[in-house]
């Protein structure tokens, strides 16, 4: 029930996990399933793998986010929000894929 408000009315979705840590990685699905459940399935969507400033601690190796990333059917990046890296990248995408998506509907 408190998830509710943050996916309520929501255009698109960015889906982060932290390359470093393989729970975030699991958790994703987790989160898909809930933008599912209240009724997201068909807005735009990225995967993001963070943490690329920390490669030497790596658990999540890039076969693995691309396969995550064809079943959701989202893009993948990777990003570090330290250095910024990507970052830009990531939000400039998501904005594009809203757009496109809203422009079908008009």
């Amino acid at each position: 029930m408190l998830h509710r408000p943050y996916f309520n009315g929501a255009d698109g979705a960015i889906l982060v996990f932290d390359i470093t840590r393989s729970s975030t990685f699991s958790n994703v699905n987790n989160w898909w399933q809930t933008c599912i459940k209240y009724a997201l399935s068909g807005i735009p969507r990225i995967l993001i793998g963070n943490k690329i400033d920390l490669e030497e601690e790596r658990k999540i190796i890039l076969p693995m986010a691309e396969h995550l990333s064809e079943k959701l059917n989202a893009p993948y990046f990777e990003t570090s929000a330290l250095t910024g890296e990507n970052v830009k990248t990531i939000f400039q995408k998501i904005g594009e894929l809203v757009y496109k998506y809203k422009e079908n509907f008009k």
